[in-house]
């Protein structure tokens, strides 16, 4: 699986001392540039979600000309570098010499880092368990939604509860035009949803976040109809990004 290298943004050196004055920093790596763009407007808007002026969100790009590179095992490794965890070869560094190597002002104690990405990646079941050993031991968040991220998107939209969830589930793709007759057949079922509860969506980094931020409060309420609990999302319906937003809310 090829390398995936993290860029550090042209400002961030620049804030450094700024951002070293902050109670608690997250830095977010999303799969896709859809969920880039969403924790954009989150960080864009934090205070309209109860997060306090002393949280940093770090929305973490891609090197350039890396932007498909979206394994969610590619973005564990790439944050393990980053971290100082490993080197640029994959390889184990000691502890005594994590702060040193750490490419981000990253406090080990007090800071977060985040990896987004959808259930529903191919061949993805063959990689969890790597992922999720390596998450733990180094204390990083795990957000995932089983099947992808639009199920979070459409949480943002009364009622959830109006949709059959075994459809929701399968996410089956438009092909022949079962789903909708009006839409191309490449988009999924939960992709339609939330573009007709949104009035327009599409995926990618052009997201329209005001379509969505009056209903972040509702998301994360109707969240806890669906499955949180990280270690079962894998098999159900379900996803805790609600629960990632709680915990930059928690003071």
């Amino acid at each position: 699986m090829k390398k995936l290298n993290l860029r550090i943004p042209k400002s961030y050196e620049a804030i450094r001392s700024e951002i070293s004055q902050f109670r608690k920093k997250y830095f977010l790596i999303a799969e896709e540039p859809t969920g880039e763009s969403y924790f954009e407007g989150i960080k864009n808007n934090r205070r309209s979600f109860d997060i306090a002026g002393d949280i940093h969100i770090e929305i973490v790009p891609k090197a350039e000309g890396e932007e498909t590179l979206s394994h969610p095992k590619q973005l564990v490794s790439a944050a393990l570098e980053f971290m100082g965890r490993v080197d640029n070869d994959g390889n184990d560094i000691p502890q005594s010499e994590w702060e040193i190597c750490s490419k981000w002002d990253y406090d080990k104690e007090q800071d977060r880092v985040c990896i987004v990405f959808d259930r529903d990646y191919k061949d993805l079941e063959w990689h969890l368990k790597w992922i999720y050993e390596k998450c733990r031991e180094n204390n990083i968040f795990i957000g995932m939604s089983n099947p992808n991220f639009e199920l979070w998107l459409l949480m943002h939209f009364p009622d959830i509860g109006q949709y059959d969830s075994e459809e929701l589930f399968q996410n089956k793709k438009n092909l022949r035009h079962q789903v909708d007759e009006n839409t191309s057949r490449k988009k999924k079922y939960l992709e339609i949803l939330v573009s007709k509860a949104a009035g327009g969506y599409s995926k990618g980094s052009k997201i329209k976040f005001e379509r969505f931020k009056k209903g972040v409060f509702l998301a994360m309420e109707q969240e806890k109809m669906f499955e949180e609990n990280i270690d079962l999302i894998k098999e159900k319906m379900g996803t805790n990004l609600g629960l990632l937003l709680k915990e930059m809310q928690d003071r």
